[in-house]
């Protein structure tokens, strides 16, 4: 992302809200803001380190208990803190948690390093029992001194703070990679010994990586405490750790601007799917399949694919096999959907009601027929969908032969 890619982006956060401003659109862009956050920092990790972390979500949480307590302490009047200033703490918290850990899980790589983390979740989400009263609970964000006249009783003057900080924590992760530092945390990545050959210790960068990423983590979970006034065990859960895995991955970890993609599309996805189906996360775990195996630079590695294309004038070629593509993975998809549509709904509904409703349409899942139709559509849509991927990828190859998978 270049200064004026950046100056779009902060004008876009900055002005989106205002023809938008209502009880739905604007809480969802908080979460976006603060899916972003989070995700841009689990891939200082994955993408810049290479490190498969599970305990990421551990930062983030508790820079919403931090910020919990802090705002508990501010209502009380024991500390003279304002609202926009909450996640400072948070990222101090996220900080100390993730330099904590890291001291000695940055010894490890790979495979090892993964197991660790993995570890250490699990031994976090257990201590809840023992330090409960730390880990978070609701508090009330109109209590603690006012800013500037501002109590922060409205969502919108929420997201402004938000706003703002995302905007921050977006400049300063986009600087630290491009720092000597970061610049070597991707030396590390590809050969740590060759790094160690030239006088660097691979040891202290990842740990100097592994604990800045922490501290973005933690505001995260700040403004996620300020957002929803209430922070619960399940912030530091293994789901939390996989849907950050989930969105970084699937915006693509090769990119800094991949899991600012990632978090917008999930967080939407998750808010939109949730109100139509039960399914949702199924859904969202098919896709992030789908993008391992077809799509392993993510789909910001796919623009950037598409963009090179484009600027050489020769995507008219793909114009006809992508609409192929289109249209088989529709036919394939609807008859999937409705297959899993049709066993959820067996699994909830009762004996006599064999009734349900799929997009406008009614269907009786008692009758053979849309069984065998939607199985019809499945399989001969997954037969045309691999023909017709075949085509494109051949297609694009022809324009873009430098492409690797």
């Amino acid at each position: 992302m270049n200064y004026r890619s950046f100056a779009l982006f902060a004008a876009l956060l900055l002005i989106l809200p205002l023809p938008f401003d209502s009880i739905v659109v604007v809480p969802v862009m908080i979460q976006v803001c603060i899916a972003l956050i989070l995700a841009l920092s689990y891939n200082m990790v994955l993408g810049q380190t290479g490190l498969l972390s599970f305990v990421h979500a551990v930062y983030f949480g508790f820079g919403g208990f931090a910020a919990v307590q802090i705002l508990r302490l501010a209502g009380n009047g024991e500390l003279p803190v304002s609202v926009p200033f909450v996640p400072l703490f948070s990222g101090l918290t996220g900080l100390i948690m993730a330099a904590t850990l890291a001291s000695f899980t940055a010894r490890r790589t790979g495979m090892a390093f993964a197991m660790i983390t993995l570890c250490l979740v699990e031994l976090v989400i257990a201590s809840s029992t023992v330090f409960g009263r730390f880990y978070g609970g609701s508090v009330d964000r109109t209590l603690p001194p006012a800013f500037f006249g501002q109590t922060f009783v409205s969502d919108l003057s929420v997201y402004y703070v938000t706003a703002i900080w995302t905007i921050l924590s977006v400049v300063a992760m986009a600087w630290y990679s491009h720092t000597p530092l970061g610049q070597l945390t991707k030396a590390v990545r590809d050969n740590a010994e060759r790094v160690e050959f030239i006088s660097f210790n691979p040891w202290v960068i990842r740990f100097t990586t592994l604990s800045v990423s922490g501290i973005f983590a933690g505001i995260a979970g700040g403004l996620f405490a300020l957002a929803y006034e209430f922070v619960g065990g399940e912030t530091i859960s293994f789901a939390t750790s996989g849907n950050i895995i989930i969105m970084t991955y699937i915006g693509g970890i090769g990119h800094f601007a991949g899991p600012v993609v990632g978090a917008v599309l999930i967080t939407l996805l998750q808010t939109l799917l949730s109100n139509y189906t039960q399914i949702w996360g199924l859904y969202l775990g098919l896709l992030f399949m789908a993008t391992v195996l077809f799509l392993p630079n993510g789909i910001a590695g796919l623009i950037a694919r598409h963009y090179s294309a484009v600027r050489s004038g020769k995507s008219g070629g793909l114009v006809r096999p992508y609409l192929f593509l289109l249209a088989t993975s529709v036919w394939s998809g609807g008859g999937l959907i409705g297959l899993l549509e049709m066993i959820s709904y067996l699994n909830e509904a009762a004996a006599d009601e064999p009734v349900m409703s799929l997009a406008g349409f009614q269907i009786d899942t008692s009758s053979v027929l849309p069984w065998a139709a939607f199985t019809f559509l499945t399989l001969t849509g997954i037969w045309l969908t691999r023909a017709a991927w075949k085509q494109s990828r051949q297609s694009l190859l022809a324009i873009s032969p430098s492409e690797h998978h």
